[in-house]
């Protein structure tokens, strides 16, 4: 994996508009880096999914799969002929500042997360309901610059950076086929697996923060929105995980909703010295 894995993409996406840029020059800056991602992200997951698209060779960017009432344009995704969709990754972006035309102000980094929380509950819902053993996992990629935006001499809820502010709103779209045990050992939950009737979930979700300029331009990190996040600064390094660690959750994820073998225990050490010989009921002629 590259030192800074984003970079590639990053760069062919640019040029990146300023903020107070037209909102089309925006829009179709954020489709080149969505496009972009999409490849990296599929890229990384096809040592273990050969079958994964965007292809190699950047085929099936944004391929589809029948919905309810019509068909849904997918990021990255893995199928399998006899099974149907075994795992999705949607991809999302925070690009720029907010930005007042009127008043010819930039601000924070919120007006749009809850399209994105919306975007992503209806993705998840058309998806669950046809294919409910599908895994989904949703990824926000956003600049570090927006663990730095908060107040911390502020108690107002104002004061807490756009980040923080990303995940609490992003938190509840996560955890489809688990509940948490409250009270209980750390990380301690029911596994409800695909009988989960939360449709409107996703499995996982994740915020990639990654460096968008200088000499670490394209170095990503990825924090799990179903943990606590600082309310102001960077999260500490050991509660991201790197892309290869992520790409492993993502996998680990897919192998627990798709486990059918079944276990077997040690048998009991006194039914083999019982009969030693091995002849259970084997009548045995004097």
């Amino acid at each position: 994996m590259n030192e800074h894995p984003l970079r590639a993409a990053l760069d062919r996406a640019d040029p990146r508009p300023e903020p107070r840029a037209q909102q089309a020059d925006k829009k179709n800056y954020a489709q080149r880096l969505s496009n972009h991602l999409a490849q990296v992200v599929a890229d990384e997951l096809r040592p273990r999914y050969p079958a994964v698209t965007p292809t190699a060779t950047g085929q099936g960017q944004e391929a589809s799969v029948g919905v309810d009432r019509g068909r849904k344009r997918l990021d990255v995704k893995v199928t399998d002929p006899t099974l149907g969709l075994l795992v999705c990754v949607s991809i999302k972006t925070y690009n720029f500042q907010d930005y007042s035309p009127k008043k010819n102000e930039l601000g924070r980094w919120t007006k749009n997360i809850v399209r994105n929380d919306h975007e992503l509950r209806g993705e998840a819902m058309v998806l669950h309901q046809r294919q409910p053993y599908s895994v989904l996992v949703a990824v926000l990629f956003e600049p570090y610059t927006t663990c730095e935006d908060g107040d911390p001499t502020s108690s107002n809820d104002k004061g807490k950076s756009s980040f923080a502010h990303h995940v609490t709103t992003l938190a509840k779209r996560a955890g489809r086929g688990r509940r948490t045990v409250y009270g209980g050992a750390d990380k301690s939950w029911v596994e409800l697996g695909a009988e989960d009737t939360r449709y409107d979930l996703f499995e996982r979700v994740f915020i990639g923060l990654y460096e968008p300029d200088g000499p670490d331009r394209g170095a990503v990190r990825f924090f799990d929105v179903e943990q606590p996040a600082p309310r102001n600064g960077r999260p500490a390094a050991k509660y991201t995980c790197s892309f290869a660690e992520f790409v492993d959750q993502v996998d680990e994820e897919v192998r627990r909703r798709n486990r059918t073998a079944p276990t077997w225990a040690d048998p009991d050490a006194s039914d083999e010295s019982s009969d030693p010989e091995g002849l259970g009921d084997v009548d045995v002629e004097n």
